[in-house]
């Protein structure tokens, strides 16, 4: 594939922010949508050995009001959902005037847009890994999540 010049510049200075010596795969894809999808995986191919040390467990803070939890989860039975694969802040539309990518009862396929996760000012575009109707949406708009947060429910078809 030959890629347009300022994709080439764009990737330069990729490298060049992530230092040649220690970038490990490089992945550009053209999207569907007129736009382009680079993603750059720096660091040594295999992850250092870590050896767990056991440790005391820290004793519970007593509490008449505990906290609830930080993430929502999918109510028992609900099925399936769509995670987030990374830490940021969710965005439900490409910009807050604009129509959410899917709304309950809208129907989703395998690699179709769900959503946008903002991280370190980049942003990511979060496609479905299940098929399926979104029953719920989990996270409120413009609302930090954690990776592995569910974002959607969706009931397979």
């Amino acid at each position: 594939m030959s890629l347009p010049s300022r994709i080439k510049q764009s990737l330069r200075e990729l490298l060049s922010l992530a230092g040649e010596d220690e970038v490990r795969e490089i992945e550009v894809e053209r999207r569907a949508f007129g736009g382009w999808r680079i993603r750059v995986s720096r660091g040594a191919a295999a992850a250092p050995t870590v050896q767990a040390t056991p440790v005391a467990p820290m004793p519970q803070a007593t509490s008449s009001n505990p906290s609830p939890p930080a993430e929502p989860e999918p109510a028992a039975g609900e099925g399936p959902h769509i995670a987030s694969p990374m830490v940021g802040t969710f965005y439900r539309a490409p910009s807050p005037e604009a129509e959410p990518f899917v709304k309950e009862g809208d129907t989703v396929a395998v690699g179709q847009l769900v959503c946008i996760i903002e991280a370190m000012k980049i942003m990511n575009e979060i496609e479905a890994e299940v098929s399926g109707r979104v029953t719920r949406v989990l996270v409120e708009n413009g609302k930090p999540v954690e990776y592995n947060t569910p974002l959607f429910a969706v009931e397979p078809l």
